[in-house]
Formats: C-alpha cells, sequence, structure tokens
C-alpha cells in the first residue's frame, strides 16, 4: 500500500513570521513619536499635565485598536487536525465484517482506504460506509482498492464496514483517518495583551487631561440638598 500522509499543520505563508514584528515596530515607532512630540512640547514651555493626558489618552487608543484588530480582524491561517487515526492489517474471515466507527463533525475530512494487495496477491473485498442516519454513504464492492474521501455532511457516529465476500480469510490493510480543519489567528495573543496594556494608559490619561473631572458631575450626579430631611419628614 502507498504510504499517505496527511499533515497536522498546513505551512502558513512566509509573511505570518515577520507580521508580529512589523505590528509591534509599527506601536514602539508610534510611541516614540509621542514621546518626541511631548518633549518638543515641553521645550516650548507649553506642555502641562492635560496635554500629557492626551498623549497618554491617544497612546492608550493606539494600543487598544492594535489589539482589537489582531484578536478580529488580523490575517488567519487554516490547519489540519487530526482526530483519529487508524492504520494496521486486518484478517477477516470468510463470509465476515469488519466494523469500525468513528464520531465526526459536520464539515470534517473523512478518508478510508482498504487495500487487499499484499505481497504480491490480491484479496477482494467490499467496503460500505454509514452516516448517522444508517443512510449508505459509499459502497464498493468485490474489490481488491477501495478509496473514500469525503466531507461528513452530518454530525454523528459513522459506521465502516470491511466485508470478506469470500468463502476463504483473508487479509488486507485499513485505514481510516478523521481530520478537521482549524481555524485561528497568529496575532490574537499578542492582541490580548495589547488591550490590557492600554487599560492603566487610558486611566492616566483621563486622570491627566481632566476628562474625569468633567464627567464625574454625569457619571455621579451630586444629590440635591434637603432631599434627605424632607424623605424623613
Amino acid at each position: 500500500m502507498e504510504p499517505y500522509v496527511l499533515g497536522d499543520v498546513v505551512p502558513s505563508p512566509w509573511w505570518y513570521s515577520i507580521l508580529p514584528l512589523v505590528m509591534i515596530g509599527t506601536i514602539v515607532v508610534g510611541a516614540v513619536m509621542l514621546i518626541l512630540f511631548g518633549i518638543w512640547l515641553g521645550r516650548r514651555k507649553t506642555m502641562n499635565v492635560k496635554t500629557g493626558g492626551v498623549i497618554a489618552l491617544t497612546l492608550a487608543a493606539m494600543l487598544f485598536l492594535s489589539g482589537v484588530w489582531s484578536m478580529t480582524l488580523s490575517p488567519a491561517t487554516t490547519y489540519s487536525q487530526t482526530k483519529y487515526d487508524l492504520y494496521q492489517p486486518v484478517s477477516i474471515n470468510g463470509l465476515e465484517t469488519s466494523r469500525y466507527s468513528v464520531d465526526a463533525r459536520q464539515g470534517d475530512t473523512l478518508i478510508v482506504r482498504v487495500n487487499g494487495i499484499r505481497d504480491g496477491n490480491s484479496q477482494i473485498s467490499s467496503l460500505k460506509i454509514y452516516d448517522p442516519d444508517n443512510g449508505v454513504v459509499w459502497s464498493e464492492v468485490n474489490t481488491t482498492y477501495a478509496h473514500f474521501h469525503s466531507k461528513t455532511v452530518k454530525s454523528g457516529l459513522y459506521r465502516i464496514e470491511v466485508l470478506n465476500p469470500s468463502l476463504e480469510a483473508i487479509e488486507c490493510y485499513v485505514q481510516i483517518r478523521l481530520s478537521a480543519e482549524v481555524t485561528y489567528r497568529p496575532l490574537e495573543p499578542v492582541g490580548s495583551w495589547l488591550i490590557l496594556m492600554s487599560l492603566p494608559v487610558f486611566g492616566l490619561g483621563v486622570w491627566a487631561s481632566g476628562l474625569y473631572k468633567e464627567l464625574k458631575p454625569y457619571i455621579f450626579p451630586p444629590r440635591p440638598r434637603g432631599a434627605s430631611s424632607s424623605t424623613l419628614a
């Protein structure tokens, strides 16, 4: 039987390896530009606490938006993850059946191979595959080599039967592999760290820029005078 190899990981594009460096470099350059801008304002004697707060808010917004982009909009990659893998020689007595089952989800890739060619001898067998509703998905009878490769359309238990149609025992190789496609974003962990880093910077910017003082009456409205006494009366 010819070897069949299905790797768990699909090679990623070359630019995935440098994308985190480009993103982090952009953030660092932006932060350095903000610091240089603050130093320039300080030399002109126009730098104050509120200006520093505005710069902090700008930096926090850059970190937060970069984090959101990394977690939701950054390029994604897909790889194949093996869920079930069986490859073994089996011996089936005359008119008997060797049965297998795999639990699959909709969209998984199911591969079944039965090879009756061994040491130059051809062994005839039949292959049947049933879906979770007991419907026949694939049937191939009286063959020396059966091959099934398709995506599952239903979720549930798939049954695989290898039948020996002859009166004599046969030996064949059975291969069953179930895999699923997994999609992930390589920059998602970086995005979560950027969002966490932006939170304290946001707090500092809100306090230094005076935005907290302006919003405080709306967040914590003052209680009218005499309200407690009139309520008690």
